[in-house]
C-alpha cells in the first residue's frame, strides 16, 4: 500500500511544503488519472489536519480557498501537518459535473473499496492517503445545480469534538447535519476523525465571499489548535458563534410559474412573513410565498422558472446553545 501523505520518513521533509499529483485511476486510454495535493509539513510536532475540496466536481469554490492556506503559511512556523487535496474528484471536474462519469456521487462512497467500482476505488485511495491518518478535517462544498448557499458550517453537533471545530471556525451558521451514509464527513467522524463541511455559493464560479468567509474559518482553527502561534489579521475575522440550527426545510413551489424572491440568503425570517411570489407568464401573482415557521434563509432557488414541488427557499430553525 502507498504510504499516508502524513508519514515523515526523514527529518528533511520538516518545515517543508510538498505538492505533487496522486495516482487514482485509468483513463479509456489506460494512461493514469491524478489528483493534485499540497502537504505543509510543520517545523515542530502538532496535530494531522486535512482539507479536501471538489469531492463534487462542479463545486469550485474550495479551489481557491486551499490555494490561498498553502501560500500563507510558512512551514518553518508550522505545528503539526496539513494536507490538501484542492481538486478531489479529478473524473467529474474533468466533464464539469457534480457525479462521476458513471453517474455515481463519490461523497455517497467512503471509506471505499480497494476492488469496488471507480468511484469506491477512488474514495478508497483518498481515505487512505489523506484521511485515515488525520486527527481532524474540513471539507469543502457549494450549493448544488442552480441554488445559492449562505456561507455555513455543517456537522455532528452531538459531538463535542466536531462542536468545538464549528464554533471556532467563526460562521454566522452552524447547521446539526451527521450526513449521509457513505459521506466523508459522516464516515471519518464515525471512526473518530472529527469532521465539518464547509458550504458555501454555487457550483461553477469562483466567489469572493465564499473565499472570505472560508479563509478566515480555517486560519481561526489553525491558530485555535497552535498550528500557527500568531493572528492574520488580512484572513482571520471574529465571529462569535454561539448557536446553531438544529432542523432545516424546504418551502417549495405550490404552482408553476416564474418565481421572483423578495428575501435572500442569510436574512431572517418570521413564520407568515412574505418571502416572494409566483407568477404566470401573462404576469399575474398565482401565489404568495410565505414564511412557514421563523428561523433564517439558508439558501434559495436561483432559476426563476418553476414547478410545483420545485425547491424555493431552505430555512434552517430550531435554535440550539453551541
Amino acid at each position: 500500500m502507498v504510504e499516508s501523505l502524513f508519514s515523515i520518513n526523514s527529518n528533511k521533509l520538516r518545515g517543508t511544503k510538498k505538492t505533487g499529483w496522486l495516482d487514482i485511476t485509468e483513463s479509456y486510454f489506460g494512461l493514469e488519472k491524478k489528483i493534485p495535493y499540497f502537504v505543509i509539513y510543520g517545523k515542530e510536532d502538532g496535530p494531522n489536519a486535512v482539507i479536501t475540496a471538489v469531492i463534487h466536481g462542479d463545486e469550485l469554490n474550495g479551489i481557491p480557498l486551499t490555494y490561498k492556506i498553502f501560500n500563507s503559511i510558512n512551514p518553518q512556523k508550522f505545528y503539526g501537518n496539513l494536507v490538501m487535496l484542492p481538486v478531489s474528484n479529478i473524473p467529474a471536474f474533468n466533464v464539469q459535473s457534480r457525479y462521476l462519469p458513471d453517474r455515481r456521487d463519490l461523497n455517497r462512497l467512503f471509506p471505499g473499496k480497494p476492488d469496488g467500482s471507480e468511484g469506491s476505488r477512488i474514495a478508497n485511495t483518498i481515505w487512505n492517503l489523506c484521511i485515515k491518518d488525520a486527527d481532524f478535517g474540513i471539507d469543502l462544498h457549494s450549493a448544488s445545480y442552480n441554488r445559492w448557499n449562505f456561507p455555513h458550517i455543517r456537522g455532528n453537533m452531538r459531538l463535542e469534538r466536531v462542536r468545538y471545530l464549528a464554533k471556532i471556525f467563526g460562521a454566522e451558521i452552524v447547521i446539526h447535519s451527521q450526513g449521509v451514509l457513505g459521506s466523508l464527513r459522516r464516515e471519518a467522524t464515525k471512526r473518530n476523525i472529527p469532521f465539518i463541511l464547509f458550504e458555501a455559493g454555487q457550483i461553477n464560479r469562483f466567489e469572493e465571499e465564499p473565499l472570505e468567509v472560508g479563509l478566515s474559518g480555517i486560519w481561526n482553527i489553525l491558530y485555535s489548535l497552535k498550528m500557527v502561534k500568531y493572528q492574520n489579521s488580512k484572513i482571520s475575522k471574529t465571529i462569535d458563534t454561539s448557536i446553531y440550527y438544529k432542523k432545516s426545510s424546504w418551502i417549495r413551489a405550490t404552482h408553476g410559474g416564474l418565481f421572483v424572491p423578495a428575501v435572500k440568503p442569510g436574512d431572517f425570517i418570521k413564520e407568515g412573513d412574505y418571502l416572494g411570489h409566483i407568477m404566470s407568464l401573462l404576469g399575474e401573482v398565482k401565489d404568495k410565498i410565505k414564511a412557514e415557521l421563523s428561523g433564517r434563509i439558508l439558501g434559495f432557488n436561483l432559476h426563476p422558472q418553476v414547478v410545483p414541488g420545485r425547491a424555493l427557499f431552505h430555512v434552517c430553525h430550531d435554535e440550539k446553545s453551541l
